[in-house]
């Protein structure tokens, strides 16, 4: 029974070091989408690292809480059309 708590934890953990990256990954060539992944990050990764994971002594709640950062800069950024210039070229380049 410990190994398969010590499994989740470590899955948890693990989990906690990726999430910040998400919202900068998902959905790199769409805009509406990539928005909606970083708001669903935003708010799974304030819920984990706010709530569940608050007074964890893996640090996992910190990681969680910069996705929360992360995925503030992707909505900010998808919103504003920051990148699509850097889409559309793209694009044009790969269908020529």
């Amino acid at each position: 029974m410990s190994v398969i708590a010590a499994g989740i934890a470590a899955l948890f953990i693990a989990v906690a070091f990726a999430w910040p990256l998400v919202p900068l990954v998902v959905y790199p060539c769409r805009r509406w989408h990539g928005m909606w992944a970083a708001v669903y990050c935003g708010v799974a990764g304030f819920a984990m690292g706010y709530v569940v994971f608050r007074y964890s002594h893996h640090m996992a709640g910190t990681f969680f809480q910069a996705s929360v950062y992360t995925s503030v800069v992707r909505i900010a950024v998808e919103l504003t059309g920051g990148v699509e210039r850097l889409r559309r070229r793209r694009a044009t380049r790969v269908s020529t």
